[in-house]
């Protein structure tokens, strides 16, 4: 009994520290300190994989630690960090930041795949508003940055990059499955990206994290920050077992999407640079009905005037194009196929929009109609001078399944000598308003698109079972890039349809299930829209 005893002390003592305390302060090394712990999934393929789950696990977890440690601070005034942080919604942010720019150190891997680490933080390095704040030991010197001006915190890794970008070093990794390292390495170049923007800006993480399927389900950085990687460079990159690490330099922005033109470039390449058709129908002062080309009637047989009908769709098109969209179908290639296509007005159907798309390749659709109607003379501007307005709405669809991608409706007013002149100006400030207004929500759009994952539906058919049918789904998951989730709307009949939330084209998804054995079977891809892909299940 004593012998057991003392076996059981032996072990106790020799457990890593993280197990009796989840975060400290080391004042004579001046650190604070937190310990994380990740626990592997059993059901990942490899140890390798449940690792890598694991250890992303476990630098939230020590993430947390430590910020729950700093709140408990004591400060001079007698309350606590916590308090302070929770009254100065930047200052957390800047704190958020600082925590997650600090790599792990004392990373210890277990032979079931899970992982224990800890981060130090020094604590010199603190802003200087907590520096000052922070309560030392007696005999201890004070902080760093007590002696700073505000503002003036330390930056961690962040460094100043000119103007309003900063580098940032960070790294990413991913697991290589089925010997495919290039998808592994993908994975992991975009984990740093992530990781970049997250320290850079200071991006919350909340207990709603979860570390499944060895991704981050709730993982928004980009959604929930100003910043955009506007480039980046591989610093260093290799193995570790089956796991591709990638250390990246990236400049991060803070501007605005729509202002930021590199950054919209960057985010039209992961949206896979969509082709955009401009239909607009066009009513001048003294024309009974909007009109273009393109209509069957041209809007009427009253409807003409001697007007050009296409200047809304010109300042649109110039607008577009200055905002980042390379990839726009030409208005004559555009007027042909549309009035091939027919019966399309200021609206359009799923069904013509997918008409459109096998006809010119556009993948979105910015339609609608611009009237512009006389207000009468403006003597206050002089003799003849002729006041107007004109009004432009629309929307942006997506051809392949008619979903609407965002809306805009703008007014906007003109004063020339004669009507005809004047309603030209007009129509012309109005689509320049309107288009800036529909890029801004496109952008939107597509950065929650590329950032929490865009969904697609995958119908798959000649599936044996129900259980044939979860493997499929776990499979599709584990083994294709840029899968962050599987949800499974219903399964009938050997014909199983999902909701993919996919990073990345639809093209590239359908490209890499039919290239890749999928766990126990095959798959044939049998037809792929933008937002739909169908398959066939072979064993």
């Amino acid at each position: 009994m004593l012998r057991s005893l003392a076996i059981v002390a032996t072990i106790a003592a020799a457990m890593p520290a993280f197990a009796q305390s989840k975060g400290e302060i080391d004042w004579n090394r001046r650190v604070l300190i937190g310990h994380g712990q990740g626990a592997p999934d059993l059901n990942a393929p490899s140890v390798a994989v449940a690792r890598l789950g694991a250890e992303r696990a476990a630098k939230v977890d020590a993430y947390r630690n430590a910020l729950e440690t700093l709140k408990g601070m004591q400060v001079q005034s007698g309350g606590s960090v916590g308090t302070l942080l929770q009254n100065d919604a930047t200052l957390t942010s800047r704190v958020d930041g600082e925590l997650k720019g600090v790599r792990p150190i004392k990373t210890h891997y277990y032979s079931d795949g899970g992982v224990s680490l800890d981060i130090e933080v020094p604590l010199d390095d603190l802003p200087a508003e907590l520096a000052r704040a922070i309560k030392v030991p007696e005999g201890v010197a004070p902080l760093k940055g007590a002696g700073q001006a505000a503002g003036a915190g330390g930056q961690g890794q962040q460094q100043a990059a000119g103007g309003d970008t900063l580098a940032q070093v960070a790294q990413g990794q991913a697991a290589v499955l089925n010997g495919d390292k290039p998808a592994a390495r993908e994975k992991a170049i975009q984990d740093a990206l992530r990781h970049a923007v997250e320290m850079a800006v200071g991006t919350k993480v909340t207990s709603q994290n979860e570390i499944q399927d060895f991704q981050s389900k709730m993982d928004q950085v980009f959604t929930h920050s100003a910043g955009f990687v506007k480039r980046y460079e591989i610093l260093k990159e290799g193995m570790d077992g089956d796991v591709v690490q990638v250390t990246i330099r990236a400049i991060i922005s803070n501007a605005d999407l729509d202002k930021d033109l590199e950054a919209m470039g960057m985010l039209m390449a992961r949206k896979g640079m969509p082709r955009t058709m401009v239909l607009i129908a066009e009513q001048n002062i003294g024309m009974a009905a909007p009109a273009a080309a393109w209509m069957k009637d041209k809007g009427g047989q009253n409807a003409l005037v001697s007007a050009d009908l296409r200047i809304a769709e010109t300042t649109i098109l110039d607008q577009l194009k200055n905002g980042g969209f390379r990839q726009l179908i030409d208005p004559e290639i555009a007027t042909e196929k549309a009035a091939q296509v027919g019966g399309i007005t200021t609206e359009i159907t799923a069904s013509q929009a997918r008409k459109l798309k096998s006809l010119t390749g556009a993948e979105v659709i910015l339609i609608g109609r611009v009237i512009a109607t006389s207000r009468g003379e403006m003597g206050d501007l002089g003799p003849g001078w002729r006041s107007c307005t004109a009004t432009i709405s629309g929307r942006a669809v997506n051809t392949d399944n008619g979903d609407i991608l965002s809306t805009d409706e703008t007014t906007q007013n003109a004063a020339q000598l004669d009507d005809l002149t004047c309603g030209k100006e007009a129509i012309k400030k109005a689509s320049k308003v309107f288009s800036q207004d529909m890029i801004k929500k496109i952008a939107a759009r597509w950065s929650q698109d590329v950032s929490g994952g865009n969904e697609i539906h995958v119908t798959v058919h000649k599936v044996a079972g129900y259980k044939q049918a979860n493997e499929l789904k776990s499979a599709l998951t584990a083994h294709v890039r840029g899968v962050k989730g599987v949800s499974q709307r219903s399964f009938s009949g050997g014909t199983q349809e999902l909701d993919v939330t996919l990073v990345g084209s639809t093209d590239q998804f359908a490209q890499e299930v039919e290239a890749k054995k999928l766990g126990k079977f095959s798959v044939k891809v049998t037809g792929v829209t933008a937002n739909t892909v169908d398959l066939e299940l072979g064993q």
